[in-house]
């Protein structure tokens, strides 16, 4: 009788292993229309911290944030350009290459996971619950870009939630 029930747990056993991985579902990459815009709204997971809002366009080879807020950064605006970018707030303004600005920068990160999950460079999709998951990772920042629709939903990337709304294309 324990060698029955041995030859009937063990194939149980497996097809519950192997049903488990079948039910992740693998999909295929998000796709946004090109040109759009939406606001951001940028938490850090650290307490008391500020919460950023800016505004974010697209077009086919440039990008422009636009902060709102806190008030002490509200107007700034950062151009990504092909291989440059500018910031500019007021009178104050600077440009330089785009690898020279540092892989922690807020504006920086949140336009490469943009471009990574729409490009699917190296990245890994699921389906879960109707939303498309986008997971890789941005210079060494683990990151993870949930879409619904193919519209960007909320991005999780070294200590930051991103909350996009008000998409527009």
């Amino acid at each position: 009788m324990k060698n029955t029930a041995k030859y009937l747990v063990i194939p149980l056993i497996l097809s519950m292993f192997f049903t488990m991985f079948a039910c992740k579902k693998k999909t295929d990459a998000a796709t946004i229309k090109i040109p759009y815009s939406c606001e951001l709204s940028i938490k850090s997971d650290e307490e008391n911290r500020d919460t950023y809002k800016a505004t974010l366009s697209r077009k086919e080879n440039s990008w422009l944030v636009t902060y709102t807020e806190p008030e002490s950064i509200s107007g700034m605006t950062i151009t990504f350009s092909n291989d440059s970018y500018k910031i500019k707030l007021n009178d104050l303004e600077f440009d330089a290459k785009r690898d020279e600005l540092p892989d922690s920068a807020v504006s920086s990160m949140i336009i490469s996971a943009l471009d990574k999950s729409t490009l699917s460079t190296n990245v890994e999709y699921e389906t879960n619950n109707g939303s498309t998951i986008a997971s890789g990772t941005v210079g060494e920042k683990d990151y993870e870009l949930v879409f619904k629709e193919n519209i960007p939903q909320t991005l999780k990337i070294s200590g930051y939630t991103v909350t996009f709304s008000k998409f527009k294309s």
